[in-house]
C-alpha cells in the first residue's frame, strides 16, 4: 500500500507491463505468414493500443480507489500517531502554563507600577496643596 501512494509506481508499472504486452502481441502475429510485415505491425499497433489503454484504465481505477480510501493503517501506525498526539498535547499544555505564568508576572508588574504611580501622584498632590 505504501508503494501505491508513490507517483513513480504508476509510471513504471505501466511501462513494465505495456512493452512486454505489445511485444507478445507482435510475436503472436509473426506466426501468421499470410500477412505482410506492414499488416502485422498495424495489427500489433491496434491490438497493442487496446491492451495498453485497458491496462492504463485499470491502473488509474486502482489509483482512484487508493486515493479515495487512503492507505491501509496498521496498529503500529495508529500507536505512533497516538503517541505523537499525546506529546503535542503535553507540549501545548506546558506552553499554556508558561504563558499563564508570564501573563501573571506581567500583570503583577503593572499592578506594582500602577500603585507606584498612584503614590507618586498622591505625593505630588500633597506638595501642591501645601
Amino acid at each position: 500500500p505504501i508503494l501505491c501512494s508513490h507517483p513513480l509506481f504508476y509510471f513504471l508499472s505501466s511501462r513494465f507491463v505495456s512493452v512486454p504486452t505489445v511485444l507478445y502481441i507482435f510475436k503472436g502475429r509473426a506466426g501468421q505468414e499470410h500477412l505482410q510485415w506492414q499488416m502485422k505491425v498495424m495489427h500489433t499497433r491496434v491490438f497493442g493500443q487496446f491492451a495498453v489503454i485497458s491496462m492504463l484504465l485499470t491502473l488509474m481505477g486502482f489509483k482512484e480507489y487508493m486515493d479515495r480510501n487512503g492507505k491501509y493503517i496498521t496498529e503500529v501506525d495508529v500507536q505512533a500517531r497516538v503517541a505523537q498526539m499525546q506529546e503535542s498535547r503535553a507540549e501545548l499544555l506546558m506552553r499554556l502554563q508558561r504563558d499563564r505564568i508570564e501573563a501573571e508576572r506581567i500583570a503583577e508588574k503593572r499592578r506594582v507600577a500602577h500603585e507606584a504611580d498612584l503614590k507618586k501622584n498622591a505625593a505630588k498632590g500633597m506638595v501642591k496643596s501645601a
